[in-house]
């Protein structure tokens, strides 16, 4: 009776429309449309996965709640009353456990529900998009969904079903975004490798610049080394040259002696005895002193 109403309504529509001017229909199938969407496709097969191991795990626990019922079955005859309803208890538990699972995970609000659900909004989303352009460019003016069992439809003309124009689309869109995505990952990429480079320029700056400080530091230290050696043997050389400059000495004055006369020469010598004997006198007269001095 619904969808008799639904139908009714929706032809008076069109006869309401037509009778002010031309009208153009068409219809899409959106399961045809999410089988043809590999990304769909993908998502679904990866929630598949996560449904099997939920049924593997519910078979499991099925499983051996059997066996406990089985085993309870066998041993009921030998267990006291109260060890009988304590295993009983236990198995009630489980299963209400089990049941529990199976309702979270494929009950009509169950993660199976929900996780299906929110795969068909984008992949909706986007072919909501592509109608609503096709619809701005073709100018349609009714669009329905072939398979909302909801509208109750018996027959659609297939020059009507528009899903391939709209798979081009969504195909067209994605090509665009995927374009800006790789326009975005390569501006990322040169930015990456301007930053690389630069760090590597900073590195190598950083390199050159150790490398002259140990080239600086080496030469200096050999320099300071060379200064050392230089004065060791400076060092070494200053007794030679006070003994060759004393000998000089001993020499110039012998030559001195040597280019005077022999007047000038006994009178030096008369001179330089006169001055060891006051010398060797003032010596005694201090000796003497001293001791008349210690004698008081």
């Amino acid at each position: 009776m619904k969808k008799i109403s639904l139908l009714f309504i929706l032809f008076l529509g069109i006869f309401s429309v037509h009778s002010q001017g031309r009208i153009r229909i068409a219809y899409i199938d959106m399961e045809y449309i999410l089988e043809n969407l590999p990304e769909y496709q993908t998502a679904l097969k990866e929630l598949d996965i996560k449904a099997n191991k939920w049924k593997a795990e519910i078979e499991k626990r099925t499983a051996e709640i059997n066996d406990m019922k089985v085993s309870l079955e066998q041993e009921k005859v030998l267990l006291t009353k109260e060890l009988l309803q304590e295993k009983e208890e236990e198995i009630k538990f489980k299963e209400k456990s089990l049941l529990k699972y199976q309702l979270e995970k494929f009950g009509p609000e169950g993660d199976y529900i929900l996780q299906k659900q929110n795969l068909v909004v984008p992949v909706q989303d986007r072919v909501f998009n592509a109608v609503a352009k096709l619809v701005q460019s073709s100018k349609y003016d009714i669009i329905f969904d072939k398979s909302n069992d909801k509208m109750g439809i018996i027959y659609t003309n297939p020059k009507m079903d528009i899903s391939d124009k709209i798979l081009k689309l969504i195909k067209k869109e994605k090509g665009i975004e995927k374009r800006k995505k790789d326009k975005k990952k390569k501006a990322e990429e040169r930015k990456q490798k301007l930053s690389e480079a630069q760090k590597k320029r900073e590195q190598l700056a950083a390199k050159r610049k150790k490398e002259r400080e140990e080239r600086r530091k080496k030469m200096l230290e050999e320099r300071q080394k060379k200064q050392k050696e230089k004065n060791k043997v400076k060092e070494e050389k200053i007794p030679e040259e006070k003994a060759k400059t004393k000998k000089n000495n001993a020499e110039e004055t012998l030559n001195k002696e040597k280019k005077l006369t022999k007047e000038e020469l006994a009178e030096q010598r008369k001179k330089a005895r006169e001055e060891r004997r006051k010398r060797i006198l003032e010596e005694r007269r201090k000796k003497k002193e001293e001791k008349q001095k210690n004698n008081k």
